[in-house]
């Protein structure tokens, strides 16, 4: 190779890495070209997550996964438009929703997966004899014994209690009352759940600057409007931003609070619920005469 033809390869290389260095930094800050070839600026799903072994899918191609301490999952770096997300868990029941990538913006999602086989656990009145306490012949039959797990739940079916200023140290009394908490009116960490005429609103009673992208705005806001009677209400197992409604056949489904995207998740639980209570992480409901929990703690 001649020297002239060196200077000629090397002028062409300085070329190519010229052009090359301000894509690299274009791409660097998260700007793209369109398919109608226009350049934007990328934005990015968040997904709210607090299981491992969740994977995300965009149009149905794997884009991340949660590990077992970082759980919630980023996906950065995406173009504006509409896309199908999925999160998939084993075992659960599948979340999708299509959400609206804008540009600069990130957008939050609330998933909420549920075990795609609930296995209600049965709580007796009471607890089974004993062999040695079973009725021998010329004796009367052993009176059986009440289970103190079955008491303790009823009580949570028959509160007593008065909501206390405890709960909100800032409220006074009259604000308190203003909520008139009851079967249909629900609060949970600021999220004011109310049956109204059989639709169902969310209203944050919180600080404006700790809105929850769920709800996202600061008026009272109609989230849910079926067409069968409600007849129960209350917050899903351990969670604000999803709740549980019964209907006038008995049927327990759980509900989303975000409509956001245009999608209105739920998912039916029971076919048949006389009545339900929740406590943490967990949900007793009566199937006829018989008492029932299910753990939501996965």
């Amino acid at each position: 190779m001649t020297p002239k033809q060196q200077w000629t390869y090397r002028i062409l290389l300085f070329i190519v890495f010229l052009m090359v260095i301000p894509v690299v930094i274009f791409y660097s800050f998260g700007y793209r070209i369109s398919s109608d070839l226009k350049i934007v600026k990328t934005g990015g799903i968040y997904i709210a997550n607090r299981l491992s072994d969740v994977s995300v899918l965009l149009n149905g191609k794997l884009k991340k996964a949660s590990g077992i301490l970082d759980r919630n999952i980023l996906i950065q770096n995406i173009k504006p438009g509409s896309y199908k997300v999925n999160v998939v868990r084993e075992g659960c029941r599948t979340w999708e929703k299509h959400v609206k990538v804008c540009e600069q913006m990130v957008e939050v999602c609330y998933p909420l997966l549920i075990t795609s086989e609930l296995k209600p656990v049965e709580i007796p009145k009471y607890l089974s004899l004993e062999k040695n306490q079973t009725k021998k012949k010329g004796q009367k039959k052993p009176k059986p014994e009440l289970n103190d797990e079955y008491q303790d739940i009823m009580e949570l079916f028959n509160p007593t209690k008065k909501t206390s200023r405890s709960f909100f140290p800032n409220w006074t009394n009259k604000d308190i009352a203003a909520l008139k908490l009851g079967s249909m009116r629900r609060l949970r960490d600021k999220v004011f759940l109310t049956n109204e005429r059989n639709r169902i609103y969310v209203r944050w009673i919180g600080k404006e600057n700790q809105l929850p992208f769920f709800i996202n705005t600061m008026k009272k806001k109609l989230i849910y409007s079926p067409r069968k009677e409600i007849t129960g209400l209350d917050f899903f197992p351990g969670r604000n931003d999803a709740f549980l409604v019964r209907f006038e056949d008995n049927s327990l489904y759980a509900v989303e609070i975000d409509t956001r995207f245009g999608t209105h998740n739920s998912y039916k639980l029971l076919k048949y619920c006389n009545r339900f209570v929740v406590n943490g992480e967990m949900l007793f409901f009566f199937s006829g005469s018989k008492l029932y929990s299910i753990d939501f703690e996965i």
